[in-house]
């Protein structure tokens, strides 16, 4: 079963903190992908660098940072392939920033597959602010049911044109925020508790990343997502490792 790992950090951060993270992620990604758990992930650059994008009555409407202020941001994700949900706890808990910081695990819905970009991007092996998150933002009150059937025919076509542009490294919603799981590390004792690392009226509810756009290409397609007409679509690029 697939999962999305949501990881959390909150400023300020202390020096000690952040080298003990630092020093100790490569290691859980060694391990992680040896047991073939991880199938990729990265750092994502700090909520200041975030654009959220709407587009009311065909107008495009940008505003610096994130779709929601809250306490902790997200610094990153990795998409992990594992059997059940307590796999998944010990995946999320064994990650340095839960020691510190908290990680959400969210599942994906049903049916996740890879783009063409992908491998490439797993090896990191894109350009310097050409790699892009597109973070679905909704309020969890669904529209009329013509509307939605709508939305989805045309996020499916969206998602159509970015596969035959080869811009696509992965797009899927994730399962309802009521399925989260957020995982803490203190004193070596790991807390799990029911629901997102922080309670908002908006949430995420499916993830794009695209690679081999600019920032601009990317806020292009965020704006001809079909929920950006309705909700919000934040996008943010990932740092280059």
């Amino acid at each position: 079963m697939n999962y999305l790992l949501f990881i959390c950090s909150s400023e300020p951060t202390p020096a000690e903190e952040i080298a003990v993270m630092q020093r100790e992620v490569e290691g859980w990604v060694t391990e992680m992908d040896g047991r073939g758990v991880r199938l990729l992930g990265a750092p994502l650059q700090g909520p200041g660098a975030a654009v959220t994008v709407r587009v009311r009555d065909g107008e495009t409407l940008l505003s610096d940072g994130p779709f929601a202020e809250t306490k902790e941001h997200i610094a990153g994700f990795d998409v992990i392939d594992c059997a059940d949900l307590d796999e998944a706890i010990e995946v999320a808990s064994k990650h340095p920033v839960a020691w510190f910081k908290s990680i959400e695990i969210r599942p994906f819905a049903p049916g996740l597959e890879l783009g063409p970009q992908a491998p490439a991007f797993a090896r990191d092996e894109w350009a310097e602010g050409q790699a892009h998150c597109l973070m679905m933002c909704v309020d969890g009150i669904p529209g009329p049911p013509a509307q939605e059937a709508q939305i989805m025919r045309d996020g499916l076509a969206w998602a159509a044109d970015l596969r035959e542009r080869g811009l696509q490294v992965l797009g899927h919603p994730l399962e309802h925020r009521e399925t989260a799981t957020t995982v803490r590390v203190r004193n070596g004792e790991t807390l799990v508790t029911d629901g997102p690392f922080a309670e908002t009226a908006e949430f995420i509810a499916g993830l794009d990343v695209i690679s081999g756009a600019s920032l601009q290409e990317a806020i292009s397609a965020a704006a001809a997502h079909p929920l950006a007409r309705v909700h919000r679509v934040e996008v943010r690029p990932f740092w280059k490792m």
